[in-house]
């Protein structure tokens, strides 16, 4: 698998655009951001389904909020943090790279931003913060969603340990595992939405929102 995954690396790397430096930024300041074939798939997710607007739970540095920018120049991000240092590197990324007419960063926490984003209506979310708030996060922000738009959770598998919590050695751990067991079940049996989970990176949820609310 490994070796699977460095060949698909390797491939990819022709379609590197200059957001993707910011990766080497991001591993040396421990920041976490989406891995690379997730975030491949996100943009082919993208490119079929022509979301013109992204709302997405947990900026970091910008880094995903500028490359799902970069598909398309009609697409807007809406894009929520609460860390100030992170909103500050955020900014000036957007500044450095050019994103700032594209992307809006509302800052503060996620679960308390609701009306400074319901203006619009959504095509996609993101949701890429707390793994023990993505439930709360879809409950929230899901109703600004379109019929057939698209829910994407980042870090489902969370770092193999959904599929052996056995393993996990420490209460708070072994606490955030559960939250993230109970969210993919909830998500898998929620009938308002048809989800699909794939084995790649750190795992990633597609859900796409039906008529049924």
């Amino acid at each position: 698998m490994e070796n699977n995954e460095s060949y698909l690396l390797n491939l990819h790397k022709h379609t590197d655009n200059d957001i993707e430096s910011l990766r080497a930024y991001a591993e040396m300041h421990q920041v976490p951001i989406v891995d690379r074939l997730t975030l491949d798939m996100i943009k082919q997710l993208i490119r079929l389904h022509k979301p013109l607007n992204i709302l997405e739970i947990g900026t970091a540095i910008g880094y995903s909020a500028m490359q799902f920018a970069s598909v398309a120049s009609d697409i807007h991000v809406t894009t929520i943090e609460r860390n100030i240092e992170m909103q500050q590197k955020a900014q000036e990324n957007f500044n450095q790279f050019g994103y700032t007419s594209q992307i809006r960063m509302i800052q503060g926490d996620a679960l308390e931003q609701f009306s400074k984003v319901n203006d619009r209506t959504y095509d996609m979310i993101f949701i890429d913060a707390a793994k023990a708030q993505s439930k709360k996060f879809f409950e929230l922000y899901t109703p600004l969603l379109k019929v057939g738009g698209l829910v994407i959770t980042d870090n489902v598998l969370y770092h193999g340990f959904v599929s052996d919590i056995s393993v996990v050695r420490t209460r708070n751990v072994r606490q955030m595992v559960k939250k993230v067991i109970e969210y993919n079940e909830w998500l898998m049996n929620n009938p308002a939405y048809t989800t699909n989970f794939l084995n790649m990176d750190d795992g990633l949820a597609i859900s796409i929102k039906g008529e049924l609310q």
